[in-house]
């Protein structure tokens, strides 16, 4: 199987070029799946701790109206997230588009943050709790979002839950915890971690890094500033096997 992860731009001004880019890019690798930063066809309005209306309202229409026009240009199945309406609420949602580009909805964010620049408790509404795990392309799948990857219980719940893939889709800055998190994610559950983060050239909030992890926490690719998109092939056997190996079975054997 190949994957491919990418960021992408905090800027709307570029995103044109960006998705010219991954297209190209998608185009000749051919990947079976492809990761990006949570909501990233939108400005990040949530950083104020007052909820606007009118401002969600145009966000939810514009990463809409983006995710359609990606979708049309890029052939690859995605994992992303959208900022969504859903039964009265409003939720930062996981979404998988397939290859036929149909958009089936996922799990919806359930740890909010409070702090600038992250400002989201006030925009969203709490989603689902994290550890259901999704056949996707003929794998097995689960999903964090963002600051959820703080709960390191995540990702061996998706392991014991059968992941052999973890996405994590993230909009950071360039602290260790996020490569932390995801190199432990991936060493506790035997599971293949993909992760991928917005970037911003105007400001210092969003700092890039996208990448893949093996099961026993090997960095396998990463994008950069003069990289934006990446690919890898992945042995989906490697996942089953690291979940009969120290030290999943140890955690297996204990539980939480």
């Amino acid at each position: 199987m190949k994957v491919a992860t990418a960021e992408f731009p905090d800027e709307a001004e570029r995103y044109e070029a960006a998705i010219e880019g991954i297209a190209h890019h998608v185009a000749g690798e051919k990947p079976d799946l492809l990761v990006l930063p949570e909501m990233p066809f939108t400005p990040w309005i949530f950083c104020v701790d007052r909820f606007d209306t009118n401002q969600w309202k145009k966000t939810v229409e514009t990463h809409a109206m983006w995710l359609e026009r990606f979708a049309s240009d890029v052939s690859a199945p995605l994992i992303t997230s959208r900022p969504a309406n859903l039964d009265g609420k409003r939720l930062n949602q996981a979404i998988y588009l397939d290859d036929q580009r149909q958009i089936h909805p996922l799990r919806s964010k359930y740890y909010l943050p409070d702090d600038y620049p992250a400002v989201e408790a006030p925009w969203f509404d709490r989603g689902d709790v994290p550890g259901e795990v999704f056949e996707l392309g003929g794998c097995q799948i689960g999903v964090q979002l963002c600051s959820e990857l703080i709960y390191a219980e995540t990702p061996r719940k998706l392991g014991r839950n059968g992941a052999e893939i973890i996405v994590q889709s993230r909009a950071t800055g360039n602290t260790p915890r996020w490569r932390a998190a995801s190199v432990l994610g991936a060493g506790t559950s035997g599971a293949f971690v993909i992760g991928a983060n917005r970037r911003s050239v105007a400001r210092d909030w969003f700092t890039g890094g996208s990448w893949v992890y093996s099961p026993e926490g090997d960095l396998l690719a990463e994008t950069s500033a003069d990289q934006p998109v990446v690919s890898v092939e992945i042995d989906l056997s490697r996942s089953k096997a690291a979940k009969q190996e120290y030290p999943v079975t140890m955690i297996n054997r204990y539980g939480e």
